[in-house]
């Protein structure tokens, strides 16, 4: 009770490019190759879980990813909507879209099972959990070209959820489904799995860049918080106007 077998967590990770210079290991996402027989456990295990998160209505409305029902256009319109109803009320609209360096990668195998306990997952499912995350098993295989490849030694994986598995965008959205709670009511989050934006509305302009600040810190502590690191390099913070957009001067420095 409570095993996930230890020969379904051995998963032959392949890089996946995705944009820019090739020679780049950071433009490519790692996707694991699962047994067949491993993703209709996940997929058993997948049904159980989101079944339950709809029952409890834990699942914070704020996130539109990976669940049913729920699209990019909604979460897009839920943005413009916001956008067009403060310039009604001409007020100074802007947003922070957040970018995360490998999150599915960086997932804390400890806090996530502490997460998964909050949430009431319990005894031998609980159990399910810890031995489905701990200890896995992963190879990375690289092909040179049509007739020759190469593959590394095999590792355990110390943390993450493995993208291409079935359960692994559904743990990752419980991972950061109190995400929104860390910030202040006054910002009606969106999440869309990884990426983050958060509105910033005032009708005063230096209350508006100060409110810009306190929601950046109190996301920044949060990501610390949960071992997640945000891409400064494509986190843009942006004020809307409706001739243009520009970007707003930050008065506080960011570190990775």
């Amino acid at each position: 009770m409570g095993v996930f077998p230890e020969r379904l967590k051995c998963a032959v990770v392949t890089p996946l490019h995705k944009r820019g210079d090739v020679s780049d290991m950071a433009n490519y996402r790692p996707v694991s190759l699962l047994p067949a027989f491993s993703k209709i456990l996940e997929r058993i295990m997948h049904s159980r879980l989101y079944q339950h998160l709809q029952t409890t209505n834990m699942l914070t409305t704020e996130q539109y990813g990976f669940r049913k029902g729920l699209s990019t256009e909604q979460a897009t319109h839920s943005l413009t909507n916001n956008i067009l109803m403060a310039w009604n009320k001409k007020i100074h609209i802007g947003r922070i879209f957040c970018d995360l360096t490998k999150a599915f990668n960086c997932v804390n195998h400890n806090i996530l099972i502490a997460k998964l306990e909050h949430y009431g997952i319990q005894d031998a499912t609980l159990n399910w959990f810890k031995s489905y995350l701990i200890d896995r098993k992963q190879s990375v295989k690289i092909n040179v070209n049509r007739n020759q490849t190469h593959s590394s030694t095999w590792e355990t994986v110390k943390q993450g959820v493995p993208q291409g598995s079935v359960l692994g965008p559904l743990l990752f959205i419980m991972y950061i489904n109190d995400l929104p709670k860390s910030i202040s009511h006054d910002f009606n989050i969106t999440l869309f799995a990884d990426n983050t934006s958060v509105p910033v509305t005032d009708k005063d302009y230096t209350k508006f860049k100060q409110k810009m600040n306190s929601a950046l810190t109190s996301l920044d502590r949060w990501f610390t918080a949960n071992q997640l690191m945000l891409n400064i390099t494509k986190t843009s913070v942006l004020k809307f106007t409706p001739k243009t957009t520009v970007h707003v001067p930050l008065g506080i420095s960011y570190k990775n």
